[in-house]
């Protein structure tokens, strides 16, 4: 049989283990016992049965001389060794040596099924201890250990904080943005037995998240459940009063996201006073005081960052467009916009900068630069692709169609090539995004 090919169904205890494994290796006792300084009886009595639960870290230094597979020791190891202080050192060990995912939730299991202490007690344990952890798919695998356990025992305190800090994990892979907020949103069930803080934030990150994929109603309904909790003073109680008011902006109720502005702009913090400027002028627009929108976004631009730049453009670009504003928008064109210098951590930036590409775009289009109009909805398409906002991704290629068929233009092989490209560049994304938690 080659090296490592024994698996844990042909072996009947960690003795027979060794002993295969020292007899493949055409290894005596007394070598193993001076490689690993551990006394060739103790090896005898070990592999003998003699002793019928070795200790864990006996039986290590053999495993690795060895070059017994981690994974094979372990599953052997925890069906005779109950006790909960040894299963979490295994625990520890395992992860140290970069352990799969799937042996963490094994050895996890056997954690909770230890009888050296209570089930609430060793619930609170492993999630303390994935708590301290900084891989996020080991903390993903044991709060999902938990959160099972838990759900199935009724220890509804560790199950809301499981579900939620599976949730926070999640959340952050984006292109599975709408899956993660449908599971999400359930956890607000359980939100009686969270603690405070914690129930203010998975309000406010649900809040956010609602309004990223568009969901305004729900955002609304979150952040107002924010703001009965938090205090006045909590950042995620000012910055829940900026998505409210964004959230009755775009469902057209002008008065009620002039309401929320108007409390939101009380608060003293730049990233207010930024909004603040951006709000503003896109409710005066929406009620008819477009040129006064144009020129404070002009002066805004003059001293803003690269961040607030970027959306003032995408405010301004269809401003301008509407009122065929050409030359006006060509210097938007020129703007200097740096995509490295600005953070691509949350949704809503990477979808502004999908509709700075998509407003670059209609410019072009405008013009009558058709290439690099579609250059630009290409590039558009990809960021929304990003976010999982397939709506918008495809009016992006839609566009590029329509306007060949409003203007009776032939596709030419240039337009078609950089079709083909967007798709390979979209399909070798969705490559790498697979598995990304």
């Amino acid at each position: 049989m080659e090296e490592g090919a024994y698996r844990v169904a042909e072996v009947l205890s960690i003795g027979e283990l060794i002993q295969r494994y020292r007899h493949n290796r055409d290894m005596t006792l007394s070598q193993l016992a001076q490689l690993t300084g551990i006394h060739k009886g103790t090896i005898s009595k070990i592999e003998n049965g003699d002793v019928k639960r070795p200790e864990y870290m006996t039986i290590r230094p053999l495993t690795d001389t060895l070059q017994i597979p981690l994974e094979t020791l372990v599953e052997l190891h925890i069906n005779v060794d109950k006790r909960a202080d040894t299963l979490l050192f295994i625990l520890q060990d395992v992860i140290q040596h970069s352990g799969s995912a799937d042996l963490v939730k094994k050895i996890g299991r056997k954690f909770l099924e230890s009888p050296s202490d209570d089930s609430h007690t060793l619930v609170e344990r492993l999630y303390d201890f994935a708590d301290s952890m900084e891989n996020k798919e080991i903390k993903l695998a044991l709060y999902q250990v938990i959160v099972d356990y838990s759900r199935d025992h009724g220890i509804m305190p560790f199950l809301a904080r499981g579900l939620f800090q599976v949730y926070l994990i999640e959340r952050d892979d984006f292109s599975r943005l709408r899956d993660v907020y449908e599971s999400g949103k359930h956890i607000v069930q359980y939100a009686q037995f969270l603690t405070k803080e914690d129930r203010i934030t998975l309000y406010y990150k649900l809040g956010i998240h609602a309004f990223n994929l568009f969901l305004y109603r729900q955002s609304i309904n979150l952040c107002l459940n924010v703001l009965q909790e938090a205090g006045r003073e909590d950042l995620y109680y000012v910055n829940a009063l900026g998505i409210l008011c964004n959230s009755y902006f775009y469902l057209e109720d002008y008065e009620r996201s002039k309401y929320f502005l108007s409390l939101y702009m009380q608060h003293d913090d730049p990233d207010v006073k930024v909004n603040t400027v951006l709000m503003s002028a896109l409710i005066g627009a929406k009620k008819g005081n477009s040129n006064l929108a144009i020129t404070e976004l002009r002066i805004f631009l003059e001293t803003c960052s690269q961040d607030a730049a970027l959306h003032a453009i995408n405010q301004l670009m269809p401003l301008y467009l509407q009122k065929d504003r050409l030359d006006e928008a060509r210097q938007l064109i020129d703007y200097p916009i740096f995509p490295e210098s600005i953070s691509t951590t949350n949704p809503n930036t990477i979808s502004q900068f999908a509709e700075y590409y998509y407003h670059r775009a209609a410019y072009f289009v405008a013009v009558g630069e058709l290439n690099k109009g579609v250059s630009e909805y290409l590039e558009g398409a990809y960021h929304f692709s990003r976010v999982n906002d397939t709506v918008q991704e495809k009016e992006c290629i839609n566009q590029i169609v329509c306007i060949h068929l409003q203007q009776n233009v032939t596709m030419s092989m240039s337009t078609l090539e950089k079709l083909k490209t967007y798709y390979e560049r979209s399909a070798a994304k969705e490559n790498k995004l697979e598995g990304f938690m």
